[in-house]
């Protein structure tokens, strides 16, 4: 019979992954990014920075003015606020690194049939989608706000596939959690050899 900690760490596994390809975005990985602008050129934005279409790309940094200039849009969003919302965006590495703890306990609560080790994937699992549910929420009014810009300047921006990976992430952690959760009050062995369930 498999752990009932299994599907909590199937759904804490695939949110890790989805969020690490988030944390890697543009300019560290030029097919993954929050928002994509095209001026002269096309320039895509991520979580550490920009990358231009010929291949230019900002040095990698926390916290960075987004901006369009660079492409022959004499536009920059440089201002203080927005420039301090990128610097948010690292609660996407954040939320990855919570769910790998969820994932190291999940692992643990499947190797070992622990009930305490399935408990703490559930809570750590919750506060990875509490990061992510805030990441998600920032990325929105961040982009968005960035994309409704560019557009009244009559340049192209639309939203990027890293906005869709952290939807897929807070899903599959509402799943990790809840099934972690109903998982530790399921049935465990007292020993990998069989012993009494309780």
């Amino acid at each position: 019979m498999p752990s009932p900690a299994l599907s909590g760490f199937f759904f804490c596994f695939a949110a890790m992954v989805l969020l690490i390809f988030v944390s890697v975005s543009t300019p560290v990985w030029r097919n993954i990014y929050f928002l994509k602008a095209t001026v002269t050129e096309e320039i895509r934005y991520g979580i550490w920075g920009y990358c231009v279409q010929g291949g230019e790309c900002s040095s990698a940094m926390l916290g960075y003015a987004p901006s369009i200039e660079q492409v022959g849009g004499n536009y920059t969003e440089g201002s203080s606020v927005l420039q301090n919302f990128t610097k948010v965006m690292i609660l996407h590495p954040i939320a990855g690194a919570l769910a790998l703890f969820a994932v190291l306990w999940g692992l643990a609560g499947v190797a070992l049939a622990s009930r305490t080790c399935t408990i703490l994937m559930s809570l750590t699992a919750f506060l990875a989608l509490l990061a992510s549910l805030v990441a998600f929420a920032i990325d929105l009014a961040l982009w968005i706000i960035i994309r409704n810009r560019i557009r009244d300047r009559g340049f192209e921006a639309e939203l990027g596939n890293a906005n869709w990976l952290t939807v897929g992430a807070v899903a599959a952690l509402i799943l990790g959690t809840c099934t972690a959760a109903c998982g530790s009050c399921g049935r465990f062995a007292t020993g990998r050899m069989g012993g009494e369930k309780y």
